[in-house]
């Protein structure tokens, strides 16, 4: 019946205008207008009023729903209804209109009855005069707008003008009890930002506040006028679809991921973005609200979890493992904000009898080990990675200084660096500062990096890479026979070490291919003075293979599996005395 919102021109009117223009109605009480007109008053109030005057309930009705008005001022006595009936009936409709009630006399039934329908004044009519009602009428449109505003924003997100939580779960319920009468099917996304929070770092809030716009933006382009597109929080939104085929659902999540392909121009900067989506169905996935939410989420994370950029729907058969991944993200997060994460060594062995420090794994304080296999791709996928590879880098520097002073004189330290912390960060910097925090001997610090990694910038790795060699620091080449698997790289680069992919090692004892493959690199290795480790070995044979190379050590569960730093300092010093 009535538009939402009203339209309060009075709040628009340029200042440079003479004159505010109020477009007022007038229910059963059109005897006041010349007190709106009276021309000498309007010369001093600088606003005109344009009056619409009706007798009635029906004629107020009529008028309220073909037009606009900035105020209203209705009679309480309307003959067969009252002014009060008028107020209940608009507000049912969300019209927003401000309504000032004019009354024979004072009374507080009537006083209370009037506030509770949500009229912003009561007049009594023979004590009005031109200020008073030029006052009520000001007042009863900014209360009003204060009223609006104070529901908008409990309805809805100040940044985007998108729905919120509560607007959305409340649409929710109410579309599954429209669903449940007609049979139709509903679509639930969630949606999240693939790594808004290197946006946020490096570029700060305000872009990633106007990024967020233009996400929101797009959703709605995106999306049909009866969807309810909602911002959940931070860089998650959701869409609720009414009527909904599976085909559809993957129009519109296709359409989405399209459309935030192509990069934004914030503020004279290119950002890139994409989104990771998961939909689950009511009824055919889930009737309960609660598990329906819980179900978009998981599908969501799914996305995500494969690299983003994608969609996913609901699968039952995962569920136990996405709340396992879930579980995972919660863990990794609160023990980063609190410091509950640390490291455990795996020894390397120097078969000529030197013993020096591998790469490091990291577990979560107070909980189980946890294998980098598994975590990392969960880190990386929730933008922690970065944080936790300095966090773990400044630990191990710390560890490798306390273990000098416990009898391991001239044992360093060897560390992973991930592809998002060598492409993302300022890498020579952070590893300075945490040798300058820890007072840890730069040559006692191995960088570990995977072929990967340096080849996505091959100029700009070899120039970083040199860098933290000129410093002193030792580089060393991950996972050799997993990526590109070339050599002719290596006389550009400033490596120290190469490590032979456990996948090579396990294939020694019975794959001709593989133990050629081994021979080779360690040969070609000793002629550019490149150290040699062979990862994942495992047995006596695997050893035995290994064993008589020179300038070669090995690590792997044969010798000793990642262990917490008190253990791995008991178990080296024992073995060193043995």
């Amino acid at each position: 019946m009535c538009r939402t919102g009203f339209r309060n021109r009075a709040l628009q009117i340029s200042s440079k205008r003479k004159h505010d223009e109020l477009d007022v109605l007038l229910v059963g009480c059109g005897e006041i207008d010349h007190l709106l007109n009276a021309e000498s008053y309007e010369k001093i109030k600088a606003v005109t009023y344009n009056i619409c005057a009706v007798d009635d309930h029906a004629g107020a009705m009529r008028a309220i729903e073909s037009g606009q008005f900035d105020a209203c001022l209705v009679n309480f006595d309307l003959n067969e209804k009252t002014g009060l009936d008028l107020v209940r009936e608009t507000n049912a409709a969300n019209c927003g209109l401000p309504f000032i009630l004019l009354t024979d006399g004072g009374d507080q039934q009537v006083d209370a009855e009037t506030m509770a329908a949500g009229v912003v004044d009561n007049l009594i009519k023979d004590q009005v005069t031109e200020p008073l009602l030029a006052r009520a009428i000001r007042y009863g449109i900014e209360r009003k707008r204060i009223e609006l505003r104070l529901a908008a924003l409990a309805e809805f997100d100040e940044l985007t003008g998108l729905a919120n939580r509560s607007h959305f779960l409340g649409a929710l319920r109410h579309e599954i009890a429209v669903a449940k009468r007609t049979g139709v099917q509903l679509g639930i996304f969630f949606l999240d930002l693939d790594r808004f929070k290197r946006v946020n770092d490096e570029m700060g809030h305000m872009m990633g506040d106007h990024l967020l716009m233009k996400v929101a933006d797009v959703l709605r382009e995106c999306c049909r006028e009866t969807d309810t597109i909602v911002r959940l929080g931070g860089d998650e939104f959701a869409i609720l679809a009414t009527n909904i085929e599976d085909s559809s659902a993957d129009a519109v999540a296709s359409k989405i991921l399209s459309a935030l392909s192509r990069p934004f121009t914030i503020v004279g900067h290119q950002v890139d973005t994409s989104i990771s989506i998961g939909i689950t169905l009511y009824p055919s996935d889930e009737e309960n609200i609660e598990r329906l939410l819980a179900n978009a989420d998981m599908a969501m994370y799914r996305a995500k979890a494969v690299g983003g950029n994608t969609f996913r729907y609901f699968d039952a058969n995962l569920s136990a493992e996405l709340k396992r991944k879930r579980q995972m993200s919660r863990f990794l997060r609160e023990a980063l904000e609190c410091g509950d994460l640390f490291a455990h060594y795996q020894p390397v062995i120097d078969l000529s009898g030197t013993r020096f420090i591998g790469p490091k794994c990291w577990r979560l304080g107070g909980k189980e080990f946890v294998a980098p296999s598994e975590f990392i791709p969960i880190a990386e996928s929730d933008g922690m990675i970065d944080r936790q590879g300095e966090r773990m880098l400044l630990t191990a520097c710390r560890d490798c200084v306390d273990w000098q002073a416990e009898g391991l004189s001239g044992v360093g330290v060897a560390v992973n660096v991930s592809p998002s912390q060598f492409k993302h960060s300022d890498m020579v910097e952070v590893v300075l500062q945490a040798l300058r925090e820890s007072r840890l001997d730069p040559g006692l610090l191995e960088l570990e990096l995977t072929e990967n990694t340096i080849m996505r910038d091959f100029e700009g790795a070899a120039d970083a890479l040199q860098k933290l060699r000129s410093e002193g620091m030792r580089i060393a080449i991950d996972d050799f026979g997993t990526g590109y698997s070339s050599l002719a790289y290596l006389k550009h680069l400033p490596v120290d070490r190469l490590k032979i992919d456990k996948f090579f090692i396990a294939g020694v004892e019975s794959e001709f291919g593989d133990r050629t493959i081994s021979r080779a690199v360690i040969r070609l290795c000793s002629g550019l003075g490149i150290d040699v480790t062979a990862e994942g070995v495992e047995n006596e044979n695997q050893l035995r293979f290994l064993s008589s190379k020179k300038r070669f050590s090995v690590q792997g569960y044969y010798f000793a599996k990642p262990m917490p730093l008190e253990r791995f300092v008991t178990t080296s010093r024992n073995w060193n005395d043995g």
